[in-house]
């Protein structure tokens, strides 16, 4: 009778010690951390991951994460430093560095949300009101040449940096989370809208600077151009000048070549070739519809009425009449 009770008994101090343990033992997981609570206060936080244990009953365990958080605003209208009305949405990255300053202020994730909702929709709204339109689209810090008097700004309304980049850096530090026990690691602009006169001024920004650009090239073009050409009439010239200067030298080395076997031909047969020289002269005087007035003792004369005699006959002209 007595083993029936022994046995009952012992597995009842079983089950107490395995509910005891069950309620007693906790695991964190990789990226969890956790908060231990007795009667509601938090007396201890556990950061590394494994098997933990705690008083049964009195104490209890919230986890938290200690991985990066994502956080989306909603879209905000708001005003830039230039006067011009735009909706932006933010989005972010948080984490949670101090678990129980965090567990005491904020309690729990969802409530950090709102904190954020907060604070991080309050510094883009400061922000962005000290910088102009283009600072909040554009993606760069190199100077803007600017073509559009709307778009000009004064050395007093330059903000340093001048970029999205500067914009997002600037939000990030304006957002303090240390009393929170949080820590805001990233902060990003994820889109930009604007009001149908504000986007007109950004499409006329960007074209003109698109046709700055393209007048840039052209000029270049035209520059390369203007290079090119000048170069190949410099060739042009330089060979033509060349050209001139072999066929003079062709010439007149032909010229002297003809003025040598003329004078050779010459002395070899003077009579003959002053013949010649005399039907070149009746053949360029008379032509088509000719009137001469001759003398009758001119040597034209003689030569139109006897050929073959011009006052002293030469044997070659003789010869040349009886062929006749």
């Amino acid at each position: 009778m007595k083993s029936p009770k022994l046995l009952i008994a012992a597995a009842g101090l079983t089950l107490l010690a395995l509910l005891v343990l069950y309620l007693s033992a906790y695991a964190v997981e990789e990226g969890k951390q956790v908060i231990v609570t007795q009667f509601g206060k938090p007396v201890k936080a556990v950061e590394d991951a494994g098997l933990h244990f705690k008083a049964p009953f009195v104490q209890e365990a919230f986890f938290l994460e200690k991985r990066l958080l994502p956080w989306d605003g909603a879209p905000e209208s708001m005003q830039t430093k230039d006067k011009k009305r735009i909706d932006i949405d933010v989005w972010a990255r948080w984490r949670i560095i101090e678990p129980m300053t965090f567990f005491v202020k904020v309690r729990n994730e969802d409530r950090g949300q709102k904190i954020l909702d907060d604070l991080v929709d309050s510094a883009v709204r400061d922000v962005v009101a000290r910088h102009n339109l283009i600072d909040v689209v554009r993606k760069s810090n190199d100077e803007l040449i600017y073509e559009t008097a709307e778009l000009e700004r004064t050395e007093a309304d330059v903000v340093k940096g001048r970029g999205r980049d500067d914009v997002e850096a600037e939000i990030l530090r304006g957002v303090n989370l240390e009393e929170y026990g949080m820590e805001l690691v990233k902060v990003r602009i994820k889109r930009v809208n604007y009001v149908a006169s504000v986007r007109e001024t950004v499409y006329q920004r960007m074209i003109s600077e698109r046709l700055r650009i393209a007048r840039l090239y052209d000029s270049e073009a035209l520059e390369e151009k203007n290079r090119i050409l000048g170069q190949t009439q410099k060739e042009l010239d330089q060979i033509e000048g060349e050209m001139l200067q072999k066929s003079a030298e062709i010439r007149g080395r032909a010229d002297a070549m003809v003025i040598k076997l003329t004078a050779e031909a010459y002395g070899q047969s003077p009579e003959f070739y002053e013949f010649l020289r005399r039907l070149e002269v009746l053949k360029t005087t008379l032509g088509t519809d000719t009137r001469l007035i001759l003398s009758t003792d001119s040597e034209l004369f003689r030569m139109l009425k006897e050929p073959g005699d011009s006052g002293e006959t030469s044997p070659s002209a003789r010869s040349l009449n009886g062929a006749q």
